[in-house]
């Protein structure tokens, strides 16, 4: 469904990511990790059109993301951020955002149809019961899933997302990735999220990007790119790996410096 050719961005003249080659499957919950600097969101951005490739290409469905028109664009793909202003709308308003590129030419408010979609998302995400709660008025987690909510709006066969997960407990974690695994399975959606803790990424990604120096490193399913001898290359840390009791995926384990120095004593 998306894919990735010799992909070289950047800021003005400084290039971040380059010659970045890789696809996304449709239907699938593909992971992107690596260390602070890697080029992790800078990809992101280019995935999401704010900032545009300096070479290389973007293929969605097969066209090439410039190509395509912004409003079509905004029709079939959506994102999720990693920050949520704090705006004074209710969350039914918040939502109903997501409604605004399926408009037609002089609608001005949401129709009938509109509502129902963006009811639709709020009980999928578990909003419904904050409708008339202002946004600003939200805990961490439920401003997420009322970001989710104003994407899955939109209608998109693609979603986007920067560190859903960051500054969330694991109970909030556990369900924003249990629902994208929901969407993914049930929709159909084709999910990229960029995430930083390499354990969740393991347990939920189809796939994973691992990403070092602007390039990627490692692509695979989570077998085949957190392994002890890669994730030790690329965050240059001495890790130990042992595999979940339950679902059996890879599982790392951080070693204190201090606990090192102890194990050198002793030996």
């Amino acid at each position: 469904m998306l894919e990735i050719r010799s992909l070289t961005c950047g800021y003005g003249a400084k290039i971040v990511i380059s010659g970045i080659s890789f696809d996304v499957k449709e239907g699938e919950l593909f992971g992107v990790i690596g260390p602070n600097g890697s080029g992790k969101t800078t990809l992101l951005r280019a995935l999401s059109r704010v900032i545009k490739p300096m070479s290389g290409e973007i293929l969605l469905d097969g066209k090439n993301f410039q190509d395509i028109p912004i409003r079509d664009f905004a029709r079939g793909t959506a994102v999720v951020s990693q920050l949520l202003p704090l705006v004074e709308m209710t969350v039914e308003e918040f939502v109903l955002l997501g409604r605004t590129p399926h408009f037609e030419n002089m609608q001005f408010v949401e129709s009938k149809h509109d509502l129902q979609i963006a009811h639709q998302c709020m009980a999928l995400t578990d909003t419904l019961r904050l409708r008339d709660k202002p946004i600003n008025h939200l805990s961490g987690g439920e401003r997420q899933l009322a970001q989710i909510a104003r994407a899955l709006a939109q209608e998109p066969k693609l979603l986007l997302l920067d560190e859903p997960t960051a500054h969330l407990d694991i109970t909030h974690q556990v369900v924003i990735l249990d629902l994208l695994r929901k969407l993914v399975r049930e929709l159909k959606l084709t999910v990229v999220m960029v995430l930083h803790d390499l354990n969740l990424a393991s347990e939920y990604g189809d796939r994973l990007a691992l990403m070092s120096q602007g390039s990627i490193h490692q692509c695979g399913i989570p077998t085949e790119v957190i392994d002890f001898s890669i994730i030790e290359e690329v965050y240059k840390t001495v890790v130990v790996l042992k595999n979940n009791p339950v679902s059996h995926k890879p599982y790392v384990f951080i070693v204190p410096q201090e606990e090192l120095l102890k194990d050198k004593v002793r030996k």
